[in-house]
């Protein structure tokens, strides 16, 4: 009998369990022994017992771990001390009476497990018995003769179809991979590469000998590169693979399937090929909102590749990609293990692990943000070629030759059966195995995402996780099948395709919390040669072609409904590419303001007319109508919640005079009344309720209905109830962090001016608007005691040894033009003293972003608001400014926000917004300005009792 080399507390008892099998195991051995000698023997052996062992106690420990605390309560165990008590149950365990007690109380236990350890001695047989038919075919398949078999590794991947698993056997002469699979598509698939690439230079999957119901396979061995070329060469070749994998319909190409080998990416498991396009269920938000979800979902994110956080039980949220999963910034994982082992307390425990280092990346710290380009551009370069030869007749003959391959079909993640069979392996479900079926099919019949599968097949499933295996589907591809996935491709959108690959690798910089190439030289984007040479023109040209890139991007459904795809941000969960919501910040409320503000700006001979800009406002309406009706947003604020929508419609209203459009502000605001304010842990402008107040003052206006005043003043309420005094001042603590900031958007200057806007209406009553009024000037207060007049900015708690950046969600730019507004509306002298302070500290700060929440135009804004109102304490040239965002966008394209290089439609980090801003440019123009929640065109204003003129009014 062959000891285990695991010694652990149960290990005795599981080697009992697994003793009949081994023994069994040794008998077929001998009869294979004239084609192995007795080393190689003994070492099978050894790792036969391994695995046997390891299968075992996963399905065991749980039972086991319940028996003892049943033998120690019941007073069974009486020794001296813990080792004597411990030994008593182990001796126990051993027994023959033990073997009845199991039966009794989990009557499947002992048939599944013999089934399952005797169908894993069967495939290592199997194996054994391939090896010694095939050593001649192996000679001539590596090169060499094989030689003595020095190691087996089984276990290389899942147990599947009885027991059987990838294992990799080491010779005297090298290393194979074993595969119990058909391994004729892997050759396939090569001869296929073979002929779209240059042989030294080209993307490739491991050498085969196929035989028919197994292979074997080159090993791979990982290697990382050397130099910035061969790591260049690398990124190309992952955007090859995605190139073919994309029209192959590839899929499961995750972190463990692609070894970094040198320069050359190679994927070392092709099985999961045409792959059926799958349909998505309906979300109710409309018909373009399913279509983006649609072609998210058959788009190069589904080969693995492309980095994407998991949403499977267990891990974490973690990044299985293979151009993802970046050391150091996967979460630890939740792992059980048996705590006090060996012991009378023994339990389960979960500990934090780290994931194992796979071997997918090409350099220990791999930075995968700079080569995002090289990425993209192979991947379009591969799609064009491929294009090229569908165009000339040449493509489908290729693909052909995969007639007849075995393909996997892969249905559900691997971790979605790893959770269900350890149900069904529970001591509960042994107990009960019936009702165990019964949660697992019901599991299984409710799961998404897919079409439905049969009762056939669930049962099948079901049935393949009771003896351990974890289920798998495969099919002989056939002509149609082929034909179909050529089809899917021949209808793939490769611009949103290529929009799709930057905006994953740019979330995956994102999760892992580390700066992009971009950000390393925060205000590199500025214009090295302003001027202002035919500068409405050039203007006017830049919004007609961001406008057109826009449309271009769009997705359109059948019903007419129009939204866009985009990072977003989803919190404390992490960024992801999905279909636009309905707020302001980055969603379909703000593109449609955009859309309709461009039509204005055309309609006044402002802007160049572009085609589809009408049918793409009508279709973002109905997305956003539907979407609205559908969903209530988490926030109240007034750029990401119920304020937003608030905010759109009114601004929507203003343009397009629909009535309509009045009705559905007035529709959201009655949902926020609903909803109230007590559970809004955010405060601030952005998401919560200090951002719902300039909305609901712009409603009261519109509609001059005192309810939305009276609203107005329980969002006023809530922040009363929120307020922290100290000798600093008034303030508010942000959600998630520690101490209180100032600043616009997320701190309590935004608040404060908020509460001030508030304070000079009919709301509430006349002791409500003095105590808001006096918390506003506390919050000011706050806002000025973070001034450094050294430095001539304001500290922000969260930066350190540096002051605040000009942005308007956090800095300068964003106190400055609240400063600016107060200032215009009651001439108070602190007011323009902090908008003084604002204009000196931003001037010149150009070239950060070109977007309206920290870049050039709320910059521009900011000068240009402030040298209206105080031409003589913050003059600022009108044409010099508006030079500056200009050339520097023909300079260096548009930059955007925390996304950076990927495609961001949103109005605050996108391209509406930098639509919006450059139509602001114009002297004349009279649309409102997002940044602080303006719901109407501007047609008249004072500053302390002078009027204005119309260049001045265009910007107040």
């Amino acid at each position: 009998m062959t000891e285990s080399r695991i010694h652990e507390g149960f290990g005795p008892i599981i080697d009992h369990f697994t003793a009949a099998a081994r023994d069994a195991f040794d008998t077929r051995l001998a009869a294979l022994s004239a084609g192995i000698d007795a080393r190689e023997s003994e070492l099978i052996r050894a790792a036969l017992a391994q695995a046997l062992y390891e299968n075992a106690r996963l399905k065991l420990n749980r039972v086991l771990l319940l028996e003892l605390h049943a033998a120690k309560l019941g007073g069974e165990l009486t020794g001296e001390d813990e080792a004597g008590r411990f030994a008593q149950f182990v001796a126990k365990a051993l027994s023959p009476q033990f073997a009845e007690l199991l039966q009794h109380r989990y009557p499947p236990l002992r048939g599944r497990l013999q089934r399952a350890l005797d169908q894993q001695c069967a495939a290592i047989e199997t194996l054994v018995a391939r090896l010694i038919a095939d050593r001649a075919a192996l000679a001539e398949f590596m090169g060499a003769a094989p030689g003595r078999l020095i190691k087996l590794s089984l276990g290389q991947g899942d147990l599947h179809e009885g027991g059987q698993t990838v294992a990799r056997l080491t010779f005297e002469a090298g290393q194979v991979m074993y595969k119990p699979r058909s391994l004729r598509i892997d050759a396939v698939f090569d001869a296929f590469l073979a002929q779209l690439f240059d042989e030294e230079q080209r993307i490739r999957v491991p050498a085969v000998l196929d035989r028919g119901d197994y292979g074997w396979a080159a090993f791979i061995e990982h290697r990382y590169c050397d130099g910035d070329d061969e790591l260049r060469r690398f990124y190309r070749g992952l955007g090859h693979w995605l190139a073919m994998l994309r029209l192959l319909g590839g899929t499961d190409i995750h972190l463990e399937n692609l070894v970094a080998s040198g320069p050359v990416p190679v994927v070392v498991d092709v099985e999961s090929l045409f792959a059926a396009a799958r349909p998505v269920a309906s979300s109710n938000y409309g018909q373009a909102y399913d279509l983006a979800q649609t072609l998210i979902q058959d788009s190069v994110l589904r080969t693995g590749i492309v980095p994407f956080r998991s949403r499977s039980v267990g891990f974490g949220r973690a990044d299985l990609s293979a151009a993802g999963s970046l050391p150091g910034e996967q979460p630890q994982l939740q792992v059980p293990v048996i705590a006090d082992d060996g012991t009378t307390a023994a339990r389960v425990e979960l500990v934090e692990a780290d994931m194992d280092r796979s071997q997918n990346h090409p350099s220990p710290n791999p930075d995968v943000s700079r080569y995002w380009d090289e990425i993209t551009e192979a991947f379009l370069e591969a799609s064009h070629r491929l294009r090229r030869l569908d165009a000339d007749g040449r493509l489908a003959p290729l693909l052909a030759a995969f007639e007849g391959c075995r393909a996997r079909d892969v249905r559900r993640t691997t971790q979605v059966y790893v959770e269900i069979g350890r149900m069904l392996w529970h001591p509960a479900s042994l107990h009960e195995e019936a009702k165990a079926i019964e949660r697992a099919r019901v599991l299984f019949s409710s799961a998404g995402g897919g079409a439905q599968p049969s009762p056939e097949d669930i049962a099948g499933e079901i049935d393949a996780l009771r003896y351990g295996d974890i289920p798998i589907f495969a099919l002989s591809l056939s002509p149609e099948r082929i034909a179909g996935t050529l089809a899917n491709w021949r209808g793939m959108r490769i611009e949103l395709e290529e929009m799709t690959i930057r905006s994953s690798l740019v979330v995956t910089q994102l999760n892992s919390g580390a700066d992009g190439p971009d950000q390393r030289d925060s205000r590199s984007h500025y214009a090295r040669h302003p001027h202002r040479d035919r500068l409405d023109e050039r203007r006017r040209r830049l919004a007609a072609e961001t406008i057109q890139r826009l449309l271009q991007l769009a997705v359109r459904g059948e019903d007419g409904s129009v939204t866009w795809i985009t990072p977003e941000s989803f919190g404390s969960q992490g960024w992801h590419v999905q279909p636009l919501g309905a707020d302001a910040y980055f969603g379909l409320g703000g593109v449609a303001v955009t859309l309709a503000g461009y039509r204005h700006e055309v309609a006044h001979g402002r802007a160049d007319p572009v085609a589809g800009v009408d049918e793409a406002l009508e279709g973002a309406l109905l997305a956003l109508q539907t979407f609205v009706a559908a969903q209530t947003p988490a926030t109240v604020g007034g750029f990401t919640g119920d304020g937003s929508r608030i905010w759109a419609w009114l601004v929507l209203h203003d343009l397009l005079g629909r009535p309509q459009l009045l009705a559905n502000a007035c529709a959201c605001a009655a949902v926020l009344e609903q909803k109230g304010f007590d559970d809004d842990p955010s405060l601030d402008i952005t998401d919560g309720s200090g951002g719902a107040i300039a909305p609901l003052l712009g409603l009261a206006e519109a509609t001059a209905d005192p309810r939305w005043l009276a609203l107005a003043a329980r969002a006023a309420s809530h922040l009363e109830s929120k307020v922290r005094v100290d000798e600093q001042g008034t303030y508010w603590l942000t959600a998630g962090i520690a101490d209180p900031i100032g600043g616009f958007a997320h701190g309590g200057y935004g608040i404060g001016w908020a509460l001030a806007r508030l304070a000079r209406t009919d709301a509430g009553s006349e002791d409500d608007r003095r105590r808001w009024n006096a918390l506003a000037e506390g919050a000011f207060a706050f806002q000025d005691s973070l001034f450094d007049a050294a430095a001539g900015n304001w500290r922000d708690v969260r930066m350190k040894d540096t002051v605040n950046f000009p942005t308007w969600c956090n800095g300068g730019v964003g106190i400055g033009l609240a400063a600016a507004d107060l200032y215009a509306r009651h001439g108070d002298p602190r007011d323009l003293r902090d908008l003084r302070r604002a204009v000196v500290a931003s001037r010149g700060q150009w070239g950060f972003t070109h977007t309206l929440c920290h870049g050039d135009f709320s910059l521009w804004e900011l000068l240009v608001r402030a040298s209206a109102l105080d031409p003589q304490g913050a003059a600022t040239d009108f044409d010099e400014a508006t030079a500056e965002v200009v050339s520097a966008i023909e300079e260096h394209g548009i930059v955007g926000g925390i996304t950076r290089q990927a495609f961001t439609p949103g109005l605050m980090t996108g391209l509406a917004g930098a639509i919006h801003a450059l139509n602001r440019m114009h002297p004349d123009c009279d649309l409102a300005s997002p940044l602080l929640l303006e719901c109407r065109r501007k047609t008249a204003a004072k500053v302390r009792g002078t009027e204005m003129d119309t260049d001045a009014l265009a910007i107040s």
